[in-house]
């Protein structure tokens, strides 16, 4: 019998978890440990943040969907990993050994300054209670003006508008918001912003915190009641003290095969991996569930001894971002569109995916 452990429910798990709804596979026990029997799709989260989207809504039950796929589920958080030895220790003692180990944990938030008094979005299982917290701060600031910081500084704009809460949520940035999405959408999120009142500073460091105030690298005063980092990605310390093959970040290297060069019989995906042939490829949950059918195929075929098949990330996606009110901004590579219909597509695929896991 042949041992596969699935750490972590990320989206290339689900993806595992939904095909062995409907395939038998003999001679392999399957089993699923992650933190938390609830996973929690960020997707939603701006939606949840607004008052959309109830809780329910937002989280797909882990324990449920592994019985219904014959998986065993266990509730622990890998603390320890011996790829030599092939076994993992829980944060709850547990000892877990295998014969194949594939990690799909997701990332942390890069925080520095805001680390101790900031709340924080990760692990996501924590979101709904640390958002509630959030939203209904005196004076809450977002740090972060990549999509998540975005989403969320629009979401939780619009929940405290309907609550008649008059101070404005503050959004910082350290370069032009949304970047990485090029100019189009950064002219577009600003003229949006400046629609909705949100305060924005772009191109701006936090320096240092002094009596509930922040002071930024250009001598900007912001008041805070309650800080959320959405700052970027910050690997999993699990791998580097595994002396597994990284990159210079600390994330899983693994090759187009999504399998560690040190270790075959070890895989990964979805933000905790860099994959060697595309080192610069941004985190981000399209490439996790574009992932999960090649993890999967592949995981089979080292099982089976049979070659093992490439995995080509896109090099343009659709991005859908919600910015409060059910309006969208729609991108496609340059293509950037704003309205109604964008968030009504966006809702339709985010129910659409949450309704496979029922």
């Amino acid at each position: 019998m042949t041992k596969l452990l699935l750490i972590g429910g990320g989206h290339a798990h689900l993806s595992i978890l939904r095909s062995l709804l409907h395939e038998e596979i003999s001679d392999l026990q399957v089993t699923l440990i992650t933190s938390s029997k609830f996973q929690y799709y960020s997707g939603m989260f701006s939606g949840f943040t607004e008052g959309l989207y109830d809780e329910d809504e937002i989280r797909i039950d882990l324990e449920s969907l592994c019985t219904r796929a014959s998986v065993s589920f266990i509730e622990d958080t890998i603390i320890s990993f011996d790829p030599m030895q092939k076994v993992l220790l829980g944060f709850s003692g547990g000892i877990y050994s295998f014969d194949v180990v594939s990690f799909d944990i997701g990332s942390g938030v890069a925080s520095d300054l805001t680390q101790n008094v900031g709340l924080n979005i990760k692990p996501n299982y924590r979101f709904t209670e640390q958002i509630k917290e959030f939203r209904s701060s005196e004076s809450p600031v977002i740090i972060g003006g990549g999509s998540a910081g975005v989403e969320l500084a629009f979401s939780t704009s619009a929940w405290r508008k309907k609550q008649s809460l008059k101070n404005p949520v503050t959004l910082i940035s350290s370069s032009p918001l949304l970047h990485s999405y090029g100019n189009k959408a950064t002219e577009k999120i600003r003229e949006i912003a400046k629609y909705h009142n949100l305060v924005y500073y772009e191109n701006e460091q936090i320096e240092k915190l002094k009596n509930s105030i922040i002071i930024t690298d250009k001598d900007t005063e912001i008041k805070y009641s309650a800080i959320m980092p959405v700052t970027g990605p910050k690997a999993s310390s699990l791998f580097q003290q595994a002396l597994l093959s990284t990159d210079a970040n600390g994330y899983l290297l693994v090759d187009d095969t999504l399998q560690n060069a040190d270790y075959p019989y070890v895989f990964g995906a979805g933000d905790c991996v860099s994959l060697a042939g595309y080192p610069n490829l941004p985190k981000n949950g399209v490439y996790a569930v574009r992932q999960g059918p090649f993890l999967w195929k592949n995981i089979k075929r080292l099982i089976t001894g049979r070659p093992l098949v490439p995995f080509k990330p896109p090099k343009k996606f659709v991005s859908i971002l919600s910015t409060g009110e059910k309006h969208g901004l729609f991108t496609y590579g340059d293509l950037v569109i704003y309205g109604k219909w964008a968030w009504s597509l966006k809702n339709r695929i985010d129910r659409k995916f949450m309704n496979k896991h029922l």
